[in-house]
This record gives structure tokens, sequence and C-alpha cells, in this order.
């Protein structure tokens, strides 16, 4: 075999191989590539006292008046995240709650 006939056919392989990566069915195993990752790849936590009001409505439950208070209540000296917010009006432990728990999550 000559070595343009090499050639051609690993171009003619390597365009099999893209096409049916491309045009395959099957999903990417995301298991594995998180593994490959590691821990060092997590997003560090997002602080809710830090977080602007635009940001805050994110946040499930979380609207802009609420957001609102939110940063409002903050001025005033509130600090401590989700738990401390049930000390504003409007704001209960279940919303307070799943704020939290989505905050823990975010990237």
């Amino acid at each position: 075999m000559r070595t343009q006939d090499g050639d051609a056919a690993l171009w003619l392989v390597a365009g099999a191989v893209l096409a049916a990566a491309l045009l395959g069915g099957s999903e990417p195993d995301t298991s594995t590539l998180a593994a490959m990752r590691g821990p060092l790849a997590r997003a560090p936590r997002i602080d809710p006292d830090q977080l602007a009001a635009r940001e805050l409505r994110r946040l499930p439950g979380i609207g802009p008046a609420r957001a609102l208070a939110i940063v409002r209540a903050r001025w005033d000296g509130l600090r401590g995240g989700p738990p401390a917010w049930i000390a504003i009006p409007g704001i209960g432990p279940a919303t307070a709650a799943a704020a939290g728990a989505a905050a823990d999550r975010a990237p």
C-alpha cells in the first residue's frame, strides 16, 4: 500500500468516526466526566448575604419585592443568610429553606 492510499484510508476512518459521534444517538456519560474532574472542580458556595437584588430574585420564592426587602434588611444589619430572612415580613420558614437550599446547590 502506498502512503497516499494509507492517508486516504485514515481520513475515511476519521470521517466515519466523526459522523458516528455527531449523528449517533447516545448521550455522553456525565458520571465519568464528573469523576474525572474530582473535588477541585466544585464551584464555591454562594453567599446569600453578598447577592444583589437581581441575583436574589433567581432564588425560589424570592421576587422583586422580597429581594428589595432582603437588601434593605441587610442595610439595617441583618446577616445570616436565608435562616435570618424569617425576620423579614413576608418570608416564612418554607421560603427561607427553599432559597437556602438553592443557594447551596448553585454554582
